[in-house]
């Protein structure tokens, strides 16, 4: 017999899953309206106190953030509101799915597709503006671009010797971060899987604190942390493991926790039924499943922690970066050659052998 939710939870859900769809709705017409206004000023003809005209920042800094908050907030209202006729809004088809007499509706057919198609148009021509695409100056200096070119078909023999001692500190870098970030993110992962996180009002708190601080913590670039445990540490290889440390954390928790939420529930359930312990079933019944992808993301993680300790170099967190800058820097593009074919042989084969052990893993 199916277990009946209690109406006071079924109420509480429900009040939830409309204030999300709510604010999702609100945010997207706010983001829809204030790309309308960008485009209008950008081509409005509009110059500042120069005389010239307005770049990319000097439209965003004019653009009406709050007034368009606003209108989002009362468009979406009254979407909610109307939505027996209006069909569906965005925020609502995301939060609770798409009601069963729209589904086999063609996007042309309701209000929810015509305003997604509207906002990826705008996003599109937004992010052109934005971005000061030029592609004119791409397609017309090619003397510039024919130099570099010329350097790196011709890398020069004398930063080989610097080059192979920093490559190896590179990949001893990378191996660094990932090998102590494989615990902790270990540990994480089962507080940051909703599926072993719905027992207890406490498991729910580890899951939203568990969740928050991890993205928190990946959506800060490894460049960013790489200057932060400089300004920390010093320069030198020490900072770039524990910048990427930290953000292999994030990474692995992230990759490990959505491993452990497609499990297989069978071997749970079996195992709670005997009376085990919480960690009893943890340990019988989750980790052997996870085992083996958990391999896979970890040599994936290491693979892509090499490619970032090159560019955390370029800041003062050691590895081949930290001479790879300077050379840019000078347009000695012989050296800058050597260094790259260094890091790209060193990358493909990387990459070759992580490839052959998660085949044999997974």
């Amino acid at each position: 017999m199916a277990r009946r939710e209690p109406a006071a939870d079924t109420t509480w859900r429900a009040s939830v899953e409309s204030l999300q769809a709510g604010a999702i709705d609100a945010v997207l017409i706010a983001i829809l309206l204030a790309m309308g206004e960008l485009l209008v000023v950008a081509f409005s003809g509009r110059r500042g106190p120069t005389g010239l005209l307005l770049g990319a920042e000097q439209i965003l800094d004019l653009l009406s953030y709050g007034r368009w908050l606003g209108a989002g907030i009362a468009l979406a209202a009254l979407w909610a509101l109307g939505a027996r006729w209006l069909g569906a809004s965005p925020g609502q088809a995301l939060v609770r799915g798409v009601p069963e007499g729209e589904r086999d509706l063609a996007w042309t057919e309701t209000l929810r597709g015509w305003f997604a198609a509207v906002f990826i148009e705008l996003t599109f021509f937004a992010g052109w503006l934005i971005t000061e695409l030029d592609l004119v100056a791409f397609l017309t200096k090619f003397g510039k671009a024919a130099d570099i070119v010329r350097g790196l078909a011709q890398p020069s023999t004398s930063v080989l010797h610097e080059g192979l001692i920093l490559l190896v500190q590179t990949v001893f870098l990378a191996f660094m971060a990932t090998a102590f970030a494989i615990p902790i993110a270990f540990v994480l992962a089962f507080p940051s899987a909703r599926n072993l996180t719905r027992g207890s009002t406490l498991a729910r708190l580890a899951y939203t604190v568990s969740r928050t601080l991890m993205n928190f913590v990946r959506a800060v670039e490894p460049l960013v942390w790489a200057l932060i445990f400089i300004s920390w540490v010093g320069i030198g290889p020490f900072a770039g493991v524990l910048a990427l440390w930290v953000h292999s954390v994030a990474s692995l928790t992230k990759l490990y926790s959505e491993q452990i939420e497609s499990i297989d529930t069978g071997p749970m359930d079996a195992i709670t039924a005997t009376g085990a312990s919480t960690l009893q079933v943890l340990r019988y019944g989750v980790v052997p499943q996870v085992i083996p992808p958990f391999l896979s993301f970890t040599i994936y993680r290491w693979d892509i922690n090499v490619r970032m300790s090159t560019i955390i170099g370029f800041v003062g967190g050691g590895g081949i970066g930290y001479i790879l800058k300077p050379r840019v820097d000078l347009g000695e593009w012989g050296e800058v050659g050597t260094l790259v074919l260094l890091i790209a042989a060193t990358v493909w084969l990387m990459d070759l052998i992580s490839a052959k052990i998660r085949e044999r893993i997974v």
